[in-house]
């Protein structure tokens, strides 16, 4: 195939697919006042209306079927590119200084800019013209492009990074890559973890330390009593993207921290936002993070035993016009393989997520002995991030990191036996 025909396809087959979305995602939006309305009282418990469960699902509906689009579409580009444009390019690239290394990082570009472009009119329909049609996002298009762009940049870095480590890794250890690449994709996914909060955050979000206040004071309060170094609280000014509220933990050892979206902290009153620091707080308690990277250390040590099997075959690398693993024109089969091992494995790890999330829950409640307000806030947060109130048990498989709202609440309220 050539790289015109390639590049025409692709092209058509992204306006059908960000098509596709635009049209099954034409539903009016709902009237989020609501939400400030009485609709986040405790009293309401898990209950939410009929028309809440329909408005929030025909928001969430088009989400799931974005992912499915998006998986097919990159499937389709990686299997056109490994039946000829690919190959094209690296046959061009063969006379250029620099050996395997430079052959490694123009594969790595080609590849990642062709799925970039790919997939970037179906983010446009999810990301931005939707998020403004239900008043959840408050980007501009200019910033909307801004972020892509750093996006892909960033992308781009780490799939260069990845494709020199894994391709050098194999040239040089021929016969035991798989363990030492085990090793190596482990250290980088600690390091990654590690350096994202310093050095990538801030690219697309500015960070300021809580202000000295009440606030500032229960935080560490709420830390002291869990016995945890909270390390840095800072503020995300999430507001020019965003009106959803969130905070989340991230970083290893001195780049921990804390981190409260503003929306979450200007709309929330001081005892809403105290339980969502305390639910944070909850991750550090049980260790959450470092537990997270040993299971992904865990889950590269299959993937990587799965790939020396790969290995093994001749088929996949003949197909795709490669001599074999260690050739770089086997990036798309190692990307397809990718792909395909982490839909397998996605249930598994959401499993997993959910449970954490359950436990932070129980600490949060335990530190601030308050059921009625983490109701509200559940139900608050329900309502701000438009989340699926009756979600299928398929996406909850899927795509649902932390549990139902209405099960978050029914295990929040459910009566707990007395020890005897």
């Amino acid at each position: 195939m050539s790289v015109a025909r390639f590049a025409v396809i692709v092209a058509l087959l992204a306006g059908v697919v960000a098509g596709t979305l635009a049209l099954v995602s034409r539903t009016p939006a709902p009237v989020r006042a609501e939400a400030r309305q009485g609709s986040t009282e405790p009293s309401l418990g898990a209950t939410f209306t009929d028309d809440q469960i329909a408005s929030h699902g025909a928001y969430r509906g088009p989400a799931y079927l974005s992912y499915f689009l998006s998986l097919g579409l990159q499937v389709i580009v990686l299997v056109l590119l490994a039946r000829g444009p690919l190959r094209w390019v690296m046959d061009r690239v063969e006379a250029w200084p620099g050996g395997w290394v430079t052959k490694a990082l123009v594969a790595a570009v080609v590849v990642s800019a062709a799925l970039w472009l790919a997939t970037l009119p179906l983010d446009y329909v999810r990301g931005y013209a939707m998020g403004h049609a239900w008043g959840l996002s408050t980007q501009t298009f200019g910033g909307w492009v801004g972020d892509q762009l750093r996006g892909a940049a960033v992308g781009l870095v780490f799939a260069a990074v990845a494709a020199v480590a894994f391709f050098g890794v194999i040239r040089w250890q021929p016969r035991s890559w798989w363990w030492i690449g085990w090793l190596t994709f482990s250290a980088l996914s600690a390091v990654l973890v590690f350096i994202w909060p310093v050095l990538i955050a801030p690219l697309f979000n500015k960070f300021t330390p809580l202000r000295d206040g009440h606030l500032k004071d229960r935080v560490v309060a709420l830390a002291d009593e869990a016995g945890v170094q909270v390390g840095e609280v800072l503020v995300s000014d999430a507001s020019r993207r965003t009106t959803a509220e969130n905070a989340y933990v991230t970083g290893l050892f001195g780049s921990k921290r804390l981190v409260l979206y503003d929306t979450l902290v200007e709309n929330g009153d001081e005892d809403e936002t105290a339980f969502v620091v305390a639910h944070e707080l909850g991750h550090k308690v049980e260790n959450h993070v470092p537990q997270g990277v040993m299971l992904s250390v865990i889950g590269l040590l299959f993937s990587f035993g799965a790939l020396r099997w790969l290995a093994s075959l001749d088929g996949p690398w003949r197909w795709a016009g490669a001599d074999g693993i260690g050739d770089v024109r086997a990036l798309p089969v190692l990307l397809l393989f990718s792909i395909t091992l982490s839909f397998v494995v996605l249930p598994v790890e959401n499993v997993i997520s959910r449970r954490f999330e359950a436990t932070a829950d129980r600490v949060a409640i335990s530190l601030t002995e308050d059921p009625q307000t983490a109701v509200k806030v559940f139900r608050r947060l329900a309502f701000s991030n438009i989340s699926d109130l009756r979600p299928p048990q398929v996406a909850v498989s899927l795509f649902f990191s932390h549990p139902p709202t209405p099960e978050r609440i029914e295990e929040l309220l459910a009566p707990r036996s007395s020890s005897p």
